[in-house]
């Protein structure tokens, strides 16, 4: 009778223990709760009564006396445990252990918040009011800045709000500046990235404009679906800050005076010399351009004769040719790729402290001339692996698929973009600093590509330092985000009573009874 009841004093201790766990932590779910707590109580009794005379023998005895320093050194372990996590919520501190920092804000996120001059709040229109991921986000905001606060809305609540901040769809978040009299804006995609493209907006005090040139078979600013189209990349121009214009120059009798931005996006046509001298003209009065090239092929499909001649009278010389790389295929040992990587790059402020990869897909060489007028500096910014060459036989690697390192050909590694700054007064051409970023690849930024490794951020830290804005240059916002799992409070207690407290339970009962039965 002695070792049964000391067998249900263990059980019962055991059914309070994680009665009082599911009360505490998984927000009592009524059923086990109560099962556990009168089996326990229950059992404690049968123990009680059956074992009164062991009871008061053992409290005198020297193992009862350890068995109580024991059970006081436990509750002092589980105090210093409650008071760490007590102070935990006083002080919070969170730690990204994940390779790419998907749970953390990105630098950019973290210099926009940190140059805050002004108060800034969200307001998240939800149904119900309610949104953990919302919340979740907004809560990485407000950790960032005491400057930044936010308020979850329930559009059915609140009607006057909505109306006030003009939301006229659900899951909206309004973005306030200033105050109640400051600039806001609304955004409906609920990503790091468009929160952090508006809080851009808002906060900018001028606007910068940006023209593409067109009319030569460019892609299309406002093509967001084809792989081939440049809307995402309108898309993040504009989300920091860019007016984003096309421009006809054939039609046109010079470039805008209101251009901070030329962007030459791989054009299919010849430009005619009156566009080259309007482009050449504009440079030399301190303009600031983004050029991208496009390899030309045997058929004559492509031909930017007339822009390559004028980017080397600007210290930068275009190559006839396609870079290919070797690339390794598993179990298929090493192959050509037309789609050479880049994490090699030049010391300059576009790419300070930028070590991640880049990929050109179907690009030719841009160098700087070996002789350089005095006032120019162009900079190799990007540079292929030593594995890469640029192919110059482009007759046998565009109709037979065929390349081969030829005593023509450059090997690598070789430069795909630079940067041109040169002083007008000093070259004897104009006024003002001229700035200049040539790539030799056009589809790094379409939207097949741009949000391939880090190409829009290598793109838009260029724009940057163009339009005179290094302090902007940095790491934006991923687009991919980890993977988020929503379930109500209901559903939540639910699978943790049955996952962390009922299966450990049956089986510790389980494991006490067999080892209760083998000590008999």
């Amino acid at each position: 009778m002695q070792r049964s009841s000391t067998l249900y004093g263990i059980l019962g201790l055991v059914l309070l223990i994680f009665a009082l766990i599911d009360y505490f932590a998984a927000g009592g779910l009524a059923l086990i709760f109560y099962v556990n707590l009168i089996a326990g109580a229950f059992a404690l009794v049968i123990w009680a009564t059956s074992s009164r005379g062991a009871i008061v023998s053992a409290m005198g005895e020297r193992r009862t006396r350890y068995g109580a320093n024991a059970a006081i050194y436990t509750l002092a372990f589980i105090g210093i445990l409650v008071a760490v996590n007590y102070l935990s919520t006083l002080h919070h501190r969170r730690f990204d252990l994940t390779q790419e920092k998907i749970y953390s804000l990105s630098s950019k996120t973290q210099q926009i918040l940190k140059g805050l001059k002004k108060p800034i709040k969200f307001y998240g229109f939800f149904p119900g009011g309610s949104s953990p991921q919302a919340r979740s986000l907004y809560d990485e905001y407000t950790a960032m800045s005491r400057l930044v606060s936010y308020k979850l809305v329930d559009p059915d609540k609140h009607p006057e709000l909505a109306e006030k901040y003009k939301v006229t769809v659900m899951n909206t978040t309004h973005i306030q500046y200033g105050g109640e009299k400051g600039q806001g804006t609304n955004v409906t995609d609920l990503t790091e990235q468009a929160l952090t493209s508006a809080i851009a907006r808002v906060t900018r005090s001028s606007t910068k404009v940006s023209y593409f040139l067109v009319g030569h078979g460019e892609p299309d600013t406002q093509d967001a679906q084809g792989p081939g189209g440049f809307g995402v990349l309108r898309k993040s121009m504009e989300g920091e800050g860019f007016q984003v214009r096309t421009l006809l120059l054939a039609s046109q009798p010079a470039v805008p005076k209101d251009c901070n931005l030329l962007i030459i996006a791989g054009p299919k046509k010849l430009l005619v010399p009156h566009e080259i001298d309007a482009i050449d003209a504009y440079l030399k009065q301190g303009g600031r351009a983004i050029v991208m090239l496009r390899p030309q092929p045997p058929d004559g499909s492509v031909n930017e004769d007339a822009l390559a001649k004028m980017l080397a009278g600007w210290g930068v010389a275009v190559g006839d040719n396609v870079v290919v790389d070797q690339v390794l295929r598993l179990f298929a040992g090493p192959a050509l790729g037309l789609n050479p990587l880049v994490d090699t790059y030049g010391a300059h402020p576009i790419t300070q402290s930028f070590l991640h990869r880049t990929v050109f897909p179907m690009t030719r060489t841009v160098a700087p001339e070996p002789n350089l007028k005095r006032g120019l500096t162009v900079t190799k910014l990007a540079l292929t692996s030593s594995t890469s060459w640029a192919e110059t036989d482009l007759v046998s690697l565009f109709e037979h698929q065929r390349a081969s390192l030829g005593p023509g050909d450059q090997k690598g590694p070789v430069a795909v973009a630079v940067a041109v700054d040169g002083d007008n007064s000093v070259l004897a051409w104009g006024k003002g600093e001229v700035r200049m970023v040539v790539f030799g690849d056009t589809e790094f930024a379409d939207n097949q590509y741009l949000d391939d490794f880090y190409n829009r951020d290598f793109f838009m830290n260029s724009a940057d330092w163009l339009v005179g804005e290094a302090s902007a240059i940095s790491i934006r916002p991923r687009t991919l985000r980890a993977s988020h799992f929503s379930l109500t409070v209901n559903q939540f207690a639910i699978i943790f009573i049955l996952s962390v407290l009922l299966l450990p339970e049956l089986l510790l009962i389980t494991g006490i009874a067999v080892w209760w039965s083998r000590r008999t």
